[in-house]
């Protein structure tokens, strides 16, 4: 059995070496875009009550810029949870290759 997976061992080195580059990057990307997008959204928010309060435009314009400010302040939570699947994917294939 030990010979029948070796190669597929060996063949999962590279595809885990390269994985976790690619892990690294994008969390580091996720990370720092988080601030930027935090802040796009965190303006969306105030430009949406502001609109709705002192009736600078209509209640759709409102709802519009609402759902942008949550947008990008949920897109850096999407970002981190596919990060976080690509990190469970290598440590599985780790796992596969250190018995």
């Amino acid at each position: 059995m030990f010979l029948l997976k070796l190669p597929f061992r060996v063949a999962a080195l590279p595809v885990v070496l390269a994985l976790a580059l690619v892990q690294f990057i994008t969390a580091l990307i996720t990370g720092l875009s988080s601030i930027v997008t935090n802040l796009i959204g965190t303006l969306g928010i105030a430009t949406a009550a502001c609109i709705w309060m002192f009736r600078l435009g209509t209640d759709t314009d409102a709802y519009w810029m609402l759902a942008l400010g949550i947008f990008f302040i949920v897109l850096p939570h999407v970002a981190s949870w596919i990060v976080s699947k690509a990190a469970d994917a290598c440590t599985r294939l780790i796992a596969f290759i250190v018995p």
